[in-house]
C-alpha cells in the first residue's frame, strides 16, 4: 500500500459497509442502520469510533459476543419511556431504534426517555444525540461501557470512562453538540498510541502501581485510565453507571467485559437516551433566537493571544463534515489499513475516491 492518503465518498463508505454486513449475514435493514451511523461518525471526523471499528465487530459476532441476528425486545413500555432489551445485538441498531422512538414520544409528550440493556459498543454517542437536533429537538445520551479508567486513590481499573453526549437545535447555526467520556481521552486513543509505539501525556493513563505514566505500551493488560479533572471525571461517570446499568438492571462496572478485548464475550453495556421537545416549554423562534445569541456572543468573545477563531462545541465537527461531503473522506492510515483488510478479507471492492 502506497503512503499518499486514501479518499471515499461518504455515500461510498456506506455501501461498503452494507455490503459487508450483508455477505457476513446481517439483515438489510440492520446492515443499513449500522453502515449509516458508523459512516456518518468518520464524517465527522471522530474516525476512533467509526467504520475503523468494523471489521472488529464482525470479528466479535464469528466469536459469539455479539448476535448478528440478535433482535430488540421491549420490555417496558408507556407514553414517555421504553426498556428495550438488546439481546447482545449490534450496538448501532437498538440505539438508532431507541432515540427513534423516544422522538417520536417526546414530540407527543414533551419529554421522554428510553433506556437499552444487554446491549454492545454503539459507536459515538453524539451520533444519537444528533438525531434528535435534526427534528429541532433537545438530546441527551448516556452509555456504561467496561471497567477501564481508574478512580482518585485508587490503582487498576475500578469503573468504565462512561461517555455522554448532548446536542441542542441552534436555528440558522448547526446544532451545538458535544460528545466526551469521562476519562482524560478515549481509551482507543491509548490503544492506537501503543500500536504507533508513541508516548502520551501523564494524565492519560497510570501504571500498575496506581501512578501516572507516559507509556502506553503495557495497557490494557497493565494500568487504567485516569479520570477528566479527578474526582469531577469519577463523579460524573458514576451518574452514567447509574442512569445507564443500574435504572435498565443491566451489567455495572466490572460485570460489563471489554467489546474489544474480550471477543467471545457479550458487551453487557446499558444505555439512555434523553429528547427533550422545546416547543413544549416555549416559542422555539425564541429558543432559536437565544442560542444564536449565545453562539454570536462566544464567537465574539475577545480571543488570547495567538488564537484566530473561538468555536462553540460540534463546530469543528460540521465543518469536518461538511468537507467530507464536498470534497469526500481523507481517511487516516490506521482507518484505511483496517477497511483495506475488510475488503481483502470480504471480496467486496471498495470505491475510492
Amino acid at each position: 500500500m502506497n503512503n499518499k492518503e486514501k479518499t471515499i465518498k461518504l455515500d461510498d463508505l456506506k455501501k461498503f459497509c452494507f455490503q459487508v454486513l450483508v455477505k457476513e449475514g446481517m439483515g438489510e435493514e440492520d446492515a443499513r442502520i449500522t453502515a449509516e451511523v458508523l459512516s456518518e461518525i468518520d464524517g465527522y471526523g471522530t474516525h476512533s469510533h467509526g467504520t475503523k471499528n468494523l471489521h472488529n465487530y464482525i470479528r466479535k459476532m464469528r466469536a459469539g459476543g455479539i448476535d448478528i441476528n440478535g433482535h430488540c425486545e421491549v420490555v417496558t413500555d408507556g407514553p414517555s419511556y421504553t426498556l428495550i432489551d438488546s439481546h447482545s445485538s449490534i450496538g448501532m441498531v437498538p440505539a438508532y431504534k431507541a432515540m427513534e422512538s423516544t422522538i417520536k414520544k417526546a414530540k407527543n409528550n414533551g419529554i421522554a426517555c428510553s433506556v437499552v440493556r444487554n446491549a454492545s459498543h454503539f459507536g459515538a454517542a453524539g451520533y444519537y444525540a444528533n438525531m434528535a437536533s435534526k427534528e429541532n429537538l433537545i438530546g441527551l445520551v448516556f452509555s456504561n461501557v467496561d471497567a477501564n479508567m481508574t478512580i482518585p486513590g485508587a490503582k487498576g481499573k475500578v469503573m468504565g470512562n462512561n461517555p455522554l453526549a448532548y446536542s441542542v437545535p441552534a436555528g440558522r447555526y448547526l446544532p451545538i453538540f458535544l460528545d466526551i467520556a469521562m476519562s482524560s481521552v478515549a481509551s482507543l486513543k491509548v490503544v492506537q498510541a501503543r500500536k504507533d509505539r508513541k508516548s502520551i501525556p501523564d494524565n492519560w493513563i497510570i501504571d500498575e502501581e496506581g501512578l501516572p505514566t507516559t507509556d502506553p505500551s503495557r495497557y490494557p493488560d497493565v494500568g487504567a485510565m485516569q479520570p477528566m479533572a479527578a474526582h469531577k471525571g469519577y463523579g460524573l461517570a458514576l451518574l452514567v453507571e447509574i442512569l445507564t446499568g443500574v435504572l435498565s438492571g443491566g451489567g455495572v462496572m466490572n460485570e460489563v467485559p471489554s467489546w474489544l478485548f474480550s471477543m467471545e464475550e457479550k458487551n453487557n453495556v446499558s444505555h439512555m437516551f434523553i429528547v427533550i421537545d422545546v416547543s413544549k416549554f416555549m416559542d422555539t423562534n425564541i429558543f432559536n433566537n437565544k442560542i444564536e445569541n449565545m453562539i454570536e456572543y462566544l464567537h465574539s468573545t475577545p480571543k488570547a493571544k495567538g488564537t484566530e477563531r473561538i468555536y462553540y462545541p460540534g463546530e469543528i465537527e460540521w465543518e469536518r463534515y461538511k468537507l467530507s461531503l464536498e470534497n469526500g473522506l481523507v481517511l487516516p492510515k490506521d482507518l484505511e489499513e483496517s477497511l483495506a483488510d475488510l475488503q481483502e478479507e470480504s471480496g467486496i471492492k471498495i470505491n475510492w475516491y
